[in-house]
């Protein structure tokens, strides 16, 4: 039980002050017979009840105080904030390879700086690209179809190239274009250029071909890529019926080379495939003439963060525990290679040496070249000196020698959940670069996460503390899990034998949400993915804290898709379209893995006030949605309520860039995934399992 904090200020301003202060009049001025408010006297009265509350209220403040100052000494800080991260798509002014200089390349920096557009309501927003991208031209090398000994590339000036063989065509028949493994079109925009023989291969629907593209990303593994549908890069080849089209496609960044039957390049593939009825057959193989590639642009990741090099920091004292501040804060974690350093005297010349960066000084003898850098304040410390019990001064860690200059190489500062721009924001190079016309954010960036408030530091302090460093109880996985990073919003611990999930013993389970609010209540589930290496980073985290027989496991719940057919009828004076939108928004913002950002429009009492989302595993009832629409303003009756669902895969929630008109369509429901009808009155969760709103149906319905 926690130990009860006393109230310092127990005294209130009418009951304590002033009326008692008016008690007292009769007996120290009985010449004083005027009470009333209108009176000065009664006046200074109750200005001194005021000054007298002030420093009540003060110092009530004192334990807040010192609470804070306690975990300052146990060395809690601030958790930096988390840095949005975007797909940036530059394109090219000129397609490459160009026929006047086959071997130019376009390069995009390490480092390249890209903004949104300042406008009078919010300034702009820099992004940073995080490795250099080299755009080449593509060099086709192979082409070859069912007997792929033969290479038919070097014959198509006096041979055509039978696509699928010989006579009619057979579903599963395929044939794959090599790319040289020098240039690396991994992560390429890349347009095909075909030139057929016309009307050769008929039966099928030539704006709805039965083809099906691959690209091989390595290991033998194959992945689907669809043809972009963007404007302007649509397929106009005709299922490789037209005498000449241009085929777009945008390769994932993990595309790598492979072997195929011992030849090894960047592979593509087409495979005739009919998927649907209408797109039909064909009745002869495609002829191909000629084929050319050139590549448009290619992709690459940035993150909401502005880079700072080779910052001054001042010169040093040679006292122990000195401080420096840097010019910007907060800033973001450390990465490998970024690090302060200090000027010493190597073979007669003075020259910069790295330091390393410790959490603490507390295991730092005298000579480790140690410091400290609390990224919420972007202050840098040195290590102190600090007396000991027999009266010996002992140095945690080394002290710069006295008149040495001081500088940090490399660092990051920004992030914050204004990088979580919608898609098509990031339009603005800060520097030019050769061949490179443009540049945009073709999908919405995510991530982004304001640094860490001192309410939510006491929070986790809480936790931490109440975990004791080690991992033993699901509670204790779950808070230390939620100390690794900015990035991550919910964890779930699942332990066999707590629930009915079916874990052997010894196994431990983690359910991952990251923070993707914003990106979640736009409807983009695909950010709910869960990286590699933020998989690492908590693993590498609990691995310090479990116990040697545990066996970790860190995966996404699962997601459920449910969309609410609701049929309402409008209260008088009420306009429809703004109840219809506010009910919409309500089950939004209640049938969601995580609190929609900004203001909540969900009825007084719906959620507790520490509402972080659908509960695991909870179930969801038809009453409580009745319950939930009736208490919206503007909702005379609630006739009836039905639910539909479908599972959500994050990995599968993403459309292929290039396929961003179509998969607009999909969400507004002309082609999107199938919805199950939920039968009864309740929908039942798995333990392991979350709600995510899908599109809502609401209907007005006149009586």
């Amino acid at each position: 039980m926690a130990l009860p904090a006393p109230n310092l200020d127990d005294l209130r301003f009418q009951r304590d002050l002033v009326d008692e202060a008016r008690l007292r009049i009769i007996r120290y001025c009985p010449e004083w017979t005027e009470y009333n408010v209108s009176d000065p006297g009664i006046t200074l009265i109750e200005l001194f009840a005021w000054m007298t509350e002030q420093m009540l209220y003060r110092l009530n403040q004192v334990p807040d105080k010192n609470y804070v100052k306690f975990l300052d000494m146990i060395g809690v800080e601030l958790m930096p904030a988390a840095s949005a991260r975007a797909e940036l798509t530059f394109r090219l002014s000129i397609p490459l390879p160009f026929a006047l200089a086959e071997d130019l390349r376009a390069v995009i920096p390490r480092g390249l700086e890209v903004a949104t557009t300042a406008t009078p309501d919010a300034p702009e927003v820099v992004f940073t690209t995080e490795e250099p991208l080299v755009i080449t031209g593509p060099v086709l090398s192979q082409l070859r179809g069912e007997d792929f000994h033969r290479n038919y590339l070097p014959r198509l000036a006096f041979e055509p190239f039978p696509v699928f063989g010989a006579g009619r065509p057979q579903p599963g028949a395929t044939f794959y274009l090599g790319f040289e493994p020098e240039n690396n079109i991994a992560g390429h925009v890349i347009r095909l250029r075909f030139r057929c023989q016309r009307t050769e291969a008929v039966g099928i629907r030539r704006e709805d071909p039965p083809l099906v593209w691959e690209c091989a990303m390595g290991d033998g593994v194959w992945t689907e890529i669809l043809p972009s549908a963007l404007e302007g890069e649509r397929d106009t080849t005709g299922g490789l019926n037209n005498e000449e089209g241009d085929i777009t496609f945008y390769l994932p960044a993990a595309m790598r080379p492979d072997q195929v039957y011992g030849r090894t390049a960047f592979w593509l593939r087409c495979r005739f495939e009919p998927r649907r009825a209408s797109q039909g057959r064909y009745t002869e193989s495609p002829r191909v003439v000629g084929v050319e590639a050139h590549a448009l642009g290619a992709t690459t990741t940035a993150t909401h963060a502005v880079f700072t090099y080779f910052e001054e920091l001042g010169v040093s004292t040679g006292d122990p525990g000195q401080s420096f501040q840097l010019n910007f804060s907060p800033v973001l974690e450390l990465r490998e290679g970024e690090t302060v350093e200090v000027e010493e005297l190597r073979n007669g010349r003075l020259v910069y040496v790295p330091w390393q960066r410790v959490k603490d000084f507390s295991r730092s003898e005298r000579y480790d070249r140690h410091f400290v850098l609390e990224a919420a304040t972007g202050q840098v410390r040195f290590g102190p000196s600090v007396r000991q019990p027999d009266g010996s001064v002992r140095q945690y860690g080394r002290v710069p020698e006295v008149g040495r200059r001081i500088r940090i190489n490399q660092y990051r500062y920004g992030g914050g959940v204004a990088g979580n721009v919608p898609a098509g924001r990031i339009t603005v190079m800060r520097s030019a670069v050769p061949y490179v016309d443009r540049v945009t954010n073709m999908r919405r960036a995510s991530g982004g996460r304001d640094q860490e408030t001192l309410a939510e530091a006491q929070e986790r302090a809480r936790r931490e503390m109440r975990a004791q460093y080690r991992a033993v109880t699901a509670e204790d996985f779950e808070n230390l899990a939620l100390a690794v990073g900015r990035e991550i919003a919910r964890v779930k611990c699942l332990a066999p034998g707590s629930v009915a999930n079916g874990l052997p013993p010894g196994m431990v389970e983690l359910l991952i949400i990251p923070a993707v609010a914003e990106a979640v209540h736009a409807g983009d589930f695909s950010r709910l993915e869960l990286s590699a290496e933020l998989i690492a980073r908590i693993q590498q985290h609990l691995d310090q804290y479990r116990l040697l027989t545990t066996t970790l496991r860190v995966r996404e719940p699962q997601y459920v898709g449910v969309q609410v057919r609701a049929e309402i009828v409008l209260d008088e004076f009420s306009r429809g379209e703004v109840v219809v939108g506010r009910v919409a928004e309500v089950l939004r913002q209640y049938l969601t893995p995580l609190p929609a950002p900004g203001e909540s429009l969900l009825p007084e009492g719906v959620v507790p006030p520490d509402w972080e989302g659908w509960p695991f595993g909870r179930s969801l009832y038809v009453a409580e949605l009745y319950s939930v629409i009736q208490q919206v303003p503007g909702v005379k009756h609630v006739l009836d309520v039905q639910l539909r669902r479908r599972p959500i895969l994050p990995s599968k929630e993403a459309p292929p860039l290039g396929q961003l008109d179509r998969f607009a369509d999909s969400v507004a429901g002309s082609d999107g995934p199938p919805l199950t009808p939920v039968t009864g009155k309740v929908l039942q969760l798995p333990a392991d399992a979350v709600i995510c709103s899908l599109d809502h149906d609401v209907e007005l319905v006149e009586l």
